[in-house]
């Protein structure tokens, strides 16, 4: 999908990479990964298993710190901030399905979706949780 130059660039990565120690030596997860995703683009992250997709996310997010690059994330530069900035700018900017869900069991799915709106205070919670229940195609499981 090619976005307008206009359209902000929301996540932006440069040079990233992601390297740790094994006892079998360094093992380089990531090498000079360059990204640009803008406002309103949908993106993938497909591969083999163990080639590092979850490493980059997590690093895309600011869950881990990258060995070498940037990761710019609505603009603030994740590198340069804290584990509390960086949270911060996750609660503000992100949303995680992970692989193994986290779903509250007595919780139906419209609720599931509510709860983190609600705990960053946003108004108007449950047209919102609708509205993006149906875009991913899950209204009618909402209950």
């Amino acid at each position: 999908m090619s976005m307008d130059k206009r359209t902000p660039v929301i996540v932006q990565a440069s040079g990233l990479g992601k390297c740790v120690t094994s006892p079998e030596g360094d093992l380089h997860i990531l090498r000079d990964i360059n990204l640009k995703i803008h406002t309103g683009e949908a993106a993938s992250v497909v591969g083999a298993s163990g080639s590092g997709k979850s490493t980059l996310l997590g690093i895309l997010a600011g869950l881990d710190l990258p060995t070498t690059g940037t990761v710019f994330l609505g603009g603030k530069d994740l590198g340069k901030l804290d584990e509390e900035g960086r949270a911060k700018v996750r609660g503000e900017m992100l949303g995680f399905v992970f692989q193994s869900f986290q779903l509250l069991p007595t919780f139906n799915a419209l609720e599931n979706f509510m709860l983190p709106m609600e705990l960053a205070g946003l108004h108007a919670v449950k047209a919102r949780a609708n509205t993006l229940l149906e875009r991913v195609g899950l209204y009618h499981r909402r209950h």
